[in-house]
């Protein structure tokens, strides 16, 4: 696995650095690098899907990864 492909999740990391607002209908769990990019860790509300959020964009996460990831560093 590549680095551009590793996930780095810090669950209540500083996501303000990268989205300076939370965003109505996403829970904001902190920050995740993937290569390198970083920006905050949102999930949505209405479907559950994390992405990355940066300045109001969006970029989706391959969602197994990124749930492998928070779950590893939350000890779930």
């Amino acid at each position: 696995m590549s680095n551009r492909d590793r996930l780095t999740i810090t669950p209540g990391g500083p996501w303000r650095l990268y989205q300076h607002i939370t965003l109505l209908g996403w829970e904001m769990l902190g920050t995740v690098q993937r290569g390198d990019e970083i920006g905050a860790l949102a999930r949505s509300l209405t479907n559950g899907n994390l992405v990355m959020l940066r300045a109001g964009a969006a970029s989706m996460l391959d969602q197994r990864k990124a749930r492998a990831a928070l779950e590893a560093r939350l000890g779930a």
